[in-house]
């Protein structure tokens, strides 16, 4: 969900300052609460292949039940990409984009007059950036280590330490 959630944040930054003529269309009440709806839907129905692969299962290193990255490599792979790799594209996209305009922006601009962009939003765009940021930095150790066991199982999984795991996956949760 939350992976989800920092997508959707960015888009709608991205909306808001780089296409801020259509923004108020796009962002009407109504596909606003569309858009959340989307978001959490995409989420319940992202936990439902689990159940038919069985990738749910209790791991003693970290005394929970969590997600087997050895249960299938097919199965891993996609999760590493539908879950963090084209999430994360599409945020760094969107943050891209804003940068540039922020930069021009501050370039085009004479002092004396007023920008289209204020200051809180780029301070709203620093701080939401910091949230990708951060939230890219917990998941990546986690997903990598999830990549590599899903490549080549019978080599890899047996020699991941047991500390780096455990660490990968509280930072993944840190994040919150």
């Amino acid at each position: 969900g939350s992976i989800f959630n920092i997508t959707a944040i960015a888009i709608n930054r991205y909306c808001y300052i780089c296409h801020s003529l259509h923004y108020d269309r796009l962002y009407s009440l109504r596909n606003t609460c569309c858009y959340l709806g989307l978001t959490w839907l995409l989420t319940a129905i992202a936990t439902v292949p689990n159940f038919f692969v069985g990738s749910l299962q209790y791991d003693p290193r970290i005394y929970s039940c969590t997600f087997a990255q050895t249960v299938s490599s097919y199965y891993t792979i996609s999760v590493v990409v539908i879950h963090f790799l084209i999430p994360l594209l599409v945020v760094s996209y969107c943050y891209m984009r804003i940068w540039v305009l922020v930069i021009q922006v501050k370039h085009r601009v004479k002092p004396e007059q007023g920008t289209k962009l204020k200051p809180s939003d780029v301070r709203n765009f620093l701080t939401m950036f910091m949230v990708f940021v951060l939230f890219a930095v917990c998941w990546a150790p986690l997903n990598l280590i999830g990549l590599a066991v899903a490549i080549n199982p019978v080599k890899v999984a047996p020699n991941i330490p047991e500390w780096l795991f455990v660490t990968s996956y509280f930072m993944a949760y840190f994040n919150s």
